[in-house]
């Protein structure tokens, strides 16, 4: 979003110093970055470029019962479920994907498999403030609303 406004005002002001030629281009550019400014405003939520995320961020992860001190790459997929859910999928450090599922704010599960003894862990989340702490099994993740919701 930001390289969309970045390059919108830099056409913007190339167009105010060029020639008449350069001028007839402007527009066209100046529309694109009013429309990606647009559908970020609240009419739609945009992908982070080359991903099929909403946002992506670090977030706080610890894993073998250690606290979370390390950080893992995260993604957020707002509206993903037909009900309005949210998907966050978090890398961990061996390569997988863990993924954890909210109503709103609230974190309510996550995916688990026989193959690597995930379906009998316990999920339990605590809240401080704006972030949620998630315990599931010997994992934990810290997740602060403003990536769930936005803004």
């Amino acid at each position: 979003m930001q390289k969309a406004i970045f390059t919108g005002f830099l056409v913007l002001t190339l167009s105010a110093c060029s020639g008449s030629d350069q001028d007839s281009a402007a527009p066209e550019a100046t529309d694109a970055t009013a429309e990606a400014a647009q559908t970020v405003d609240g009419t739609e939520d945009v992908l982070v470029p080359g991903t099929d995320y909403n946002a992506t961020a670090m977030v706080p992860c610890g894993f073998d019962g250690a606290a979370p001190t390390a950080t893992c790459d995260a993604g957020v997929k707002r509206n993903w479920g037909e009900d309005g859910t949210t998907l966050v999928e978090v890398k961990k450090p061996d390569g997988f994907t863990r993924a954890i599922f909210f109503k709103g704010t609230e974190p309510y599960g996550a995916d688990s498999a026989q193959a690597d003894g995930s379906a009998g862990w316990d999920f339990k989340t605590t809240r401080d403030g704006d972030r949620v702490t998630i315990s599931f099994g010997p994992e934990t993740y810290v997740i602060v609303d403003a990536f769930i919701e936005g803004g």
